[in-house]
């Protein structure tokens, strides 16, 4: 009996050698990385061995990602050497790989100049600096010049040598295989992108997936530097150091602006019985001002959040700012509002010069429940750079959890909070996200709502979180920290309903957003505060009443300062809206109307549209200034 032999001469033997690519790739990238933590060594050691060598671990996914988009060259050249026997594609393979390699190696030497001033990722903005080498050469001096340049060479020669020592192949096919080939080009192909995009995941692969660690050093190591480059240079190639939102001169724009927050007497109404309340912030996924009865809603669709309100403080007009998750989160947790065409925790190398809630509360224990993924839109790493100290996921639930298409069902979440809160240590800030009622709305229980269309599945999945957020309140009140907490439940953003507003339209961004809790004082609970607001103005309102300092939440008002001015803005890809108490104004810049709506006192409409407009001006001025 024969012994099957695999032949470098074979077409069969292509599969195996570019299996050996990938691990070269894969092996390379962990040379880098280890080089990053080697030159920063107190930092590596101040956050210790166990956490660095997770990182080499955790890189895997976006290491992976690259290699696969390194490797579609290689793809083609092997699939033309397996019916084409000509030696000059292995040249052709060894110098592209040589090529790259020598690419890899310039990025993480590169991120090594930048990181010890900014402490941040290589990235687009770090290369926009490179149309001026001599400040570069200047800023960086002679000796990190030399060091650069040795590393680089050291890197350059390691990948020289292990490649051809152990990877490389004089590939020369002695017979062609036509069927080989036709399926080598036909299942490759998806191979690879099913590894550019992480896998078969509803949504593609980010850099807030390898972050795990709380030290951002591990983080910003365990991110793959060229990966990073490149999606940040795509991210960023339409925003340029052009604001296009340019109305006014800069001088006459902020004063508007400053206008706008310009508060007479730095004040605040004291709505709480205690200075150190623990704070549980649940958002709400999802969740429409027409899904909500003492909203204005449609009945009998959030019954347990209708009768928490008549013991809170309830928002009437309260808006979010953004119509996505991602942009939520950094409305809430920084108070930095939606920008146009682009969010902000988009850009890693922007939004760590945010502030943070959490950065706020120092002596506060701080959790992050999500029944989801927390790679979607950058959300992980944005919070992971927030220092919540703990941060759960999908992955973080127990086997028992009841879980859907997006992961973990709403009820399995707040059971989980419960059972963990038992060890939380007061004072302590717990963020939740919710996520049963999110698309494709599979909520785990009976049909309730027998109307509303298309929008039936939607309005259910609102009856089934409200009715997990009744029993997690129930919950809540047997445990010993419950009476010294102050709870607030708001959405990250509206969704369509059977109302069918218009989408510019100021009332599809009316959204809840309630404080509750027994150390809300008397008279507050059952109040209803009617004036504007939005998810940017929590950070300020919940500070001032810790008597903890905002000024640097630039974009946020203590609402429950007399002498707050009174609006509220929400923005969407090309322009916004302005809500006043006398009227609203939506403006599209690129629309030829540029005002495509405006309802109120017309005596009001060019002060709203000049306000917008600053405002707007400002805004993306501010975002490019990152």
């Amino acid at each position: 009996m024969k012994t099957f032999k695999l032949n470098k001469d074979s077409v069969f033997y292509i599969p195996f050698y570019f299996l050996k690519q990938y691990i070269f790739w894969i092996l390379f990238f962990a040379l880098n990385r280890l080089v990053f933590f080697l030159y920063n060594f107190s930092a590596s050691k101040s956050a210790g061995l166990s956490e660095v060598l997770k990182s080499f671990w955790n890189a895997i996914y976006l290491d992976t990602s690259m290699a696969s988009y390194i490797l579609i060259i290689p793809f083609l050249i092997l699939f033309f050497q397996s019916f084409i026997r000509k030696n000059f594609f292995n040249k052709i393979n060894i110098f592209y790989t040589f090529f790259i390699a020598l690419i890899v190696s310039l990025t993480y030497i590169g991120e090594l100049g930048i990181y010890n001033d900014w402490h941040e990722k290589l990235s687009f903005k770090a290369i926009a600096f490179l149309v001026r080498p001599d400040e570069v050469i200047n800023t960086a001096g002679p000796k990190l010049l030399i060091i650069g340049f040795l590393l680089l060479t050291l890197l350059f020669s390691s990948a020289i040598i292990l490649y051809k020592k152990l990877f490389h192949e004089n590939i020369k096919i002695i017979k062609r295989n036509f069927i080989f080939s036709t399926i080598w080009f036909l299942l490759m192909p998806g191979i690879l992108l099913l590894g550019m995009r992480g896998g078969l995941q509803e949504i593609p692969i980010s850099s807030s997936i390898v972050y795990f660690s709380k030290s951002n050093h591990i983080n910003i190591g365990t991110v793959n530097t060229p990966w990073n480059l490149t999606f940040s240079i795509l991210n960023n190639q339409k925003f340029q150091d052009k604001n296009p939102f340019e109305f006014y001169s800069y001088e006459e724009a902020n004063k508007i602006v400053d206008s706008l927050y310009f508060v007479e007497k730095d004040t605040t109404e004291l709505i709480l019985t205690v200075e150190q309340p623990n704070i549980v912030i649940i958002m709400l996924e999802s969740w429409s001002a027409d899904a909500i009865e003492v909203l204005g809603g449609y009945k009998g669709i959030t019954p347990n959040f209708n009768k928490l309100s008549k013991e809170g403080i309830l928002f009437t007009e309260h808006r979010s700012n953004g119509m996505l998750s991602h942009q939520a989160v950094v409305a809430i947790y920084s108070s930095f509002p939606s920008t146009p065409e682009t969010s902000i925790i988009q850009h890693s190398d922007k939004y760590e010069k945010l502030s943070f809630l959490t950065k706020k509360l120092k002596n506060y224990n701080s959790s992050f429940y999500f029944g989801g993924h927390l790679h979607y839109g950058n959300i992980k790493s944005y919070l992971y750079y927030s220092e919540f100290d703990k941060i759960h996921e999908v992955y973080d639930f127990p086997d028992d959890a009841i879980r859907g298409n997006m992961g973990v069902h709403d009820e399995s979440l707040f059971k989980k909070i419960i059972s963990d809160s038992k060890d939380f240590k007061e004072p302590f800030l717990c963020g939740a996200f919710t996520l049963s009622s999110h698309s494709p709305f599979d909520f785990p229980m009976e049909t309730v709502i027998n109307w509303g269309d298309e929008y039936q599945k939607y309005l259910n999945s609102i009856y089934y979180t409200d009715k997990c957020l009744g029993e997690f309140i129930e919950n809540a009140k047997k445990q010993d920290w419950y009476d010294n907490t102050l709870f607030i439940f708001l959405a990250d953003h509206s969704h369509p309903s059977p109302k069918n507003w218009w989408y510019y339209s100021p009332d599809i961004r009316r959204v809840p957003m309630l404080f509750f809790g027994n150390v809300l004082k008397e008279k507050y609970k059952g109040y209803k505060f009617n004036k504007n607001s939005s998810q940017v103005d929590l950070a300020a309102t919940l500070l001032a009443q810790l008597k903890i300092k905002h000024d640097d939440f630039k974009y946020s008002r203590n609402l429950f300062n007399p002498y707050t001015n009174i609006f509220s803005i929400y923005g969407f890809d090309d322009g916004f809206g302005f809500v006043s108490p006398d009227g609203y104004i939506v403006y599209d810049k690129f629309n030829d109307a540029g005002i495509i709506k405006f309802e109120g006192n017309k005596k009001i409409k060019d002060s709203l549209e000049k306000s917008g407009k600053a405002y707007l001006q400002v805004l993306y001025n501010d975002f490019l200034k990152f």
